[in-house]
């Protein structure tokens, strides 16, 4: 494999990951909506954190690429 092709493969890796991650948090925000307006807020509570603790490993993750790069 030449080093180009190499290079674009881990280009790709990039993007992906933080989409994910981004994803994931945006569904679980929605998930504790729904949960805090059937069951309550208290109950929902580990959704909220759950879905704000991915929001900042994305930030920490697009920092560090920035740092790196």
């Amino acid at each position: 494999m030449s080093p180009k092709q190499n290079k674009q493969e881990t280009d790709n890796k990039g993007p992906k990951p933080n989409f994910i991650i981004v994803g994931l948090a945006f569904a679980l925000f929605v998930i504790g909506i729904h949960q805090s307006l059937t069951v309550g807020f208290e109950y929902s509570y580990w959704i909220f954190m759950l879905s704000i603790s991915l929001l900042l490993l994305q930030r920490y993750l697009r920092q560090k690429k920035k740092t790196e790069g």
